[in-house]
């Protein structure tokens, strides 16, 4: 949605904004704030009133599109966090369920911030610790903390047989991951998450009883 007309653009959105595409384009650490300055368009003291220096404005960036990530998810009815209500999964059936599975990895693969994100991460990972504990967090800890209460509330409410939901969630999310960091375009991401996840519930799906 487009902002009401009159309305100013917030100048620290803006600021991130840029700050996230040339993060992206040039890495972190040699992006300047002069840099970022200029794409956003004001003066280098304009932008040090906003944030203190390129540490706080990249902390800025990262919340700021974590809350882009967590509003998305929401909107789908996808699980956010491990305690979050899992009844969408619960309820949903057939077509229904690979709906909400699909709306739960597509911004991943399909927005263009959170890739750009990934791509910071990525990048800067291997050569700083807090990078890498953001990384991990972001694209495999709380995936895998989201899947696993999935299957037990699955495994709970008898609609998937007893089994490890650890396990269960590490066979589910690892080849998905694998695809993401393929750079698989979302077209075939969803091709693959549609065959992975009717696989996945041959195996996993409880028996009827005779």
């Amino acid at each position: 949605m487009g902002r009401p007309a009159g309305q100013p653009r917030d100048s620290k959105q803006l600021i991130c904004e840029q700050a996230l595409a040339l993060f992206a384009q040039k890495g972190y650490a040699a992006t300047t704030m002069k840099d970022i300055a200029a794409a956003s368009g004001m003066r280098d003291a304009s932008l040090y009133n906003h944030f203190p220096g390129k540490q706080a404005l990249f902390d800025a960036v990262v919340a700021r599109q974590l809350d882009r990530l967590s509003a998305m998810l929401r909107d789908r009815s996808a699980l956010v966090h491990p305690d979050d209500d899992a009844h969408a999964y619960l309820e949903a059936t057939g077509q229904s369920l690979l709906a909400v599975v699909l709306a739960s990895y597509e911004p991943f693969f399909n927005d263009g911030q959170i890739g750009c994100l990934r791509q910071v991460l990525e990048a800067e990972r291997h050569a700083d610790e807090r990078i890498e504990a953001l990384y991990r967090t972001i694209f495999i800890e709380r995936p895998l903390e989201v899947q696993q209460s999935i299957f037990s509330q699955l495994i709970e409410a008898g609609t998937f047989a007893p089994c490890d939901a650890e396990l269960a969630a590490r066979q589910f999310h690892g080849p998905v991951y694998l695809a993401l960091a393929e750079g698989t375009t979302w077209p075939d991401a969803r091709t693959f998450i549609a065959r992975h996840l009717a696989s996945f519930q041959d195996q996993h799906r409880a028996k009827e009883q005779p």
